[in-house]
């Protein structure tokens, strides 16, 4: 008895030792759930883009991805949720252009887009689609420019998903290297709009490409080219803005993910690694090219780093030249 006594305390002792090992832990990453947030409601693009992405790294991981909603403020309420979230490497979230590079020109932020998030991946892109009612008398972007040039101010509105949007601010910037003078009217979302654009109740938008493409399809709205800096794999016929005289113009949303500043670099190596197989993965690509997604695949940290600094700069530049606010 004495003697299995002393075995044990010696075990004890020995496994006390092992924890004190500076880097040494009894909970290896990950040992619990990873919960991703969403600056957006369920059931739209981003929701479906996450959960493309997640399953993929449940299998990854081994562990449950949760997903939290938290929608509002142009979506960076999510975005400043998962910059004040706990460091430990359970909270990761997908953002994308408006909370981090449009938000923090137009609201005062808790959170700053350079320096409280770990970049852990690209995920992807989409272009919009530059669209018009089918009863406008423009079949081509050049045709739509003279038209616009001719029209009587107020004439022609374009509609956005919203003030301070990624339609809102490509349609401003489509108007400055245009030179053309349109109305903006925003609404609540992207769905309204074009809902009403296919009522003819407003006459332009420029819409994301995803949800626009059966509409197009269907002859509800025509499309005149899309701003992306390439073609659009899902509209492959339809040229860029760029390409059609518009010289420099290119206008994307980007999506990432991101963790907050200062996760374990275990936990972040291990994150950018697995993300960075799946991103890879054929279908993967394959079915976020179905929702109109673009430059699907993986970039290293530092690549996600500079294209958000990049935007950043862009989109400053816009809301300034086109004194654009909240109330706009």
């Amino acid at each position: 008895m004495q003697q299995e006594r002393r075995r044990v305390l010696s075990c004890l002792g020995a496994g006390a030792a092992w924890l004190a090992i500076p880097g040494a832990r009894a909970d290896v990453w990950p040992a619990k759930p990873v919960k991703l947030i969403l600056g957006y409601a369920t059931g739209g693009a981003t929701d479906a883009t996450a959960r493309i992405v997640g399953r993929r790294l449940e299998a990854a991981l081994k562990q449950p991805v949760v997903y939290e909603y938290k929608p509002g403020a142009g979506a960076s309420i999510g975005a400043d949720s998962v910059a004040r979230s706990t460091n430990d490497g359970y909270t990761i979230g997908l953002t994308d252009t408006g909370p981090m590079t449009i938000m923090p020109h137009l609201r005062t932020l808790n959170y700053d887009p350079l320096k409280d998030f770990t970049p852990l991946s690209y995920v992807c892109s989409t272009g919009l689609a530059l669209v018009v009612n089918p009863n406008v008398p423009a079949k081509t972007l050049d045709e739509l420019i003279a038209l616009l040039k001719k029209a009587k101010p107020g004439e022609y509105n374009y509609a956005s998903s919203g003030v301070g949007s990624v339609h809102h601010l490509a349609g401003e910037m489509f108007k400055r290297k245009a030179g053309v003078t349109m109305g903006h009217v925003p609404y609540r979302g992207a769905g309204p709009a074009l809902t009403d654009l296919m009522g003819g109740q407003i006459p332009i938008m420029m819409a994301t490409i995803g949800p626009a493409l059966p509409l197009i399809a269907s002859g509800k709205m025509r499309v005149l080219g899309v701003t992306s800096e390439k073609r659009s794999a899902a509209l492959p016929n339809v040229p860029t803005l760029a390409e059609q005289g518009l010289t420099g113009y290119e206008a994307s949303l980007r999506f990432t993910l991101v963790a907050p500043a200062g996760i374990p670099a275990a936990a972040a190596s291990r994150m950018q690694a697995e993300l960075q197989k799946i991103m890879r993965d054929p279908q993967v690509i394959e079915e976020l090219a179905k929702l109109g997604n673009d430059e699907i695949g993986p970039r290293t940290p530092k690549e996600v780093a500079d294209i958000t600094r990049d935007d950043l700069k862009k989109w400053g530049t816009v809301i300034r030249e086109s004194n654009i606010t909240l109330e706009s």
